[in-house]
């Protein structure tokens, strides 16, 4: 009994971790739908750690999700600026200060 409980636990914390949606979108190998999903959302990028356990190995793989997330955070800026209303005031609000996270000078871009 205690083994199912402990099982349980385990699966309940890593299916926390990474949504269906996500899961999907990874088997299938949509690394930029994934990425403007992110985006989209309002979520942090994820680094090359994070995607290589979903499964991108290589550096075309992480481009793709990068070019998708950059595509989707623009998407979520600009609607972003017309709507004032702050769900969570402790994520930090990369539309409004200029910067970015992702350093794009940094990049080459």
């Amino acid at each position: 009994m205690m083994l199912r409980l402990m099982t349980l636990a385990a699966i309940l914390v890593l299916t926390a971790c990474v949504s269906q949606y996500e899961s999907e979108l990874s088997q299938q190998k949509e690394w930029e739908q994934l990425g403007a999903y992110h985006g989209e959302q309002g979520y942090r990028e994820w680094d090359r750690k994070r995607l290589s356990k979903q499964g991108a190995l290589t550096e075309t793989e992480y481009e793709k999700y990068r070019a998708g997330y950059l595509q989707g955070r623009f998407e979520y800026c600009s609607g972003k600026a017309k709507v004032s209303t702050v769900v969570n005031p402790d994520y930090p609000d990369e539309c409004n200060n200029g910067q970015s996270s992702y350093g794009l000078i940094d990049r080459g871009y």
